[in-house]
């Protein structure tokens, strides 16, 4: 072979292992790329894995119930505090559309009304205070509330001892008058039936007064959660509509207890 030949042949040689070089450092290149996007990619989908869920589990033991038959649920809205699995600061909360009442002594019929359109019954405020007997003096005696209220939802006006219905509650002591109503107020929620409050306004909003109807939906756990900390109820007044919660109120169970005590009617229905 000739030395013309021979350097030919070397300089293709050399030529071809550049470009094996070439190709080895240019899939290197490739699959560094390739590893660092599937690491990116497995670190977000880490992150939104470790994002935690709101608990949304509530309890509450109470030997008192408005219904004898009725499914237990509760909508449990954690809006303003998220709760982890000891029910820290949790929100039990029913789900109630609100209603502004149309007449300033309707109040009560009003309230009634949320209550019992939330249980699929619908009935105008205005033929409530009908059938209440609302008038321009009072308002609305609180008998006559619970007993049209009892017969659109369970077909009788006073239940018997052994029937599901709402029964009127007096206040006459704070203090001894709590736990009890904390447990009717629990197994109420837990049972799907918002509570009927009566409350004297210049307790809570000292620029009002008057005696006034308002509806218990729900309430907020300690930071332990073993007791309650606050109520929530639906105020239908049209002067006391905020526009961002409307008429959702939030107060301390005392707060509530106290205000109802000082009215000439101091009940609430369970």
């Amino acid at each position: 072979m000739s030395n013309r030949v021979k350097h030919s042949i070397g300089i293709i040689l050399a030529i071809l292992c550049l470009i094996i070089l070439a190709i080895f450092f240019i899939n290197q290149k490739q699959s560094n790329a390739i590893s660092t996007q599937s690491n990116q990619s497995s670190i977000t989908t880490q992150e939104e894995i470790d994002i935690p869920e709101q608990s949304q589990e509530t309890s509450s033991d109470s030997e008192e119930s408005t219904s004898n038959n009725d499914s237990v649920s509760a909508q449990s809205s954690l809006e303003e505090n998220s709760s982890n699995s000891n029910t820290s600061n949790q929100i039990v909360r029913l789900d109630v559309n609100p209603q502004v009442q149309r007449a300033w002594n309707t109040c009560a019929p009003t309230t009634v009304s949320m209550l019992l359109s939330y249980k699929g019954i619908e009935v105008s405020q205005e033929t409530l205070a009908l059938e209440m007997e609302t008038d321009d003096t009072f308002g609305t005696h609180n008998v006559n509330a619970i007993r049209v209220l009892n017969r659109h939802l369970f077909g009788y006006d006073f239940p018997e001892s052994n029937q599901a219905g709402y029964r009127l509650e007096t206040v006459t002591n704070i203090e001894s008058d709590k736990e009890i109503f904390k447990k009717r107020l629990k197994q109420n929620i837990k049972d799907n039936y918002p509570l009927y409050y009566t409350i004297e306004v210049s307790k809570i909003e000292p620029s009002k007064n008057g005696e006034h109807n308002v509806l218990g939906i729900g309430y907020q756990l300690t930071d332990d959660g073993k007791d309650i900390a606050y109520v929530y109820y639906l105020d239908p007044s049209y002067i006391s509509q905020d526009p961002v919660y409307g008429g959702l109120k939030k107060i301390t169970v005392e707060e509530l207890l106290e205000a109802m005590s000082v009215c000439v009617e101091p009940n609430y229905a369970w």
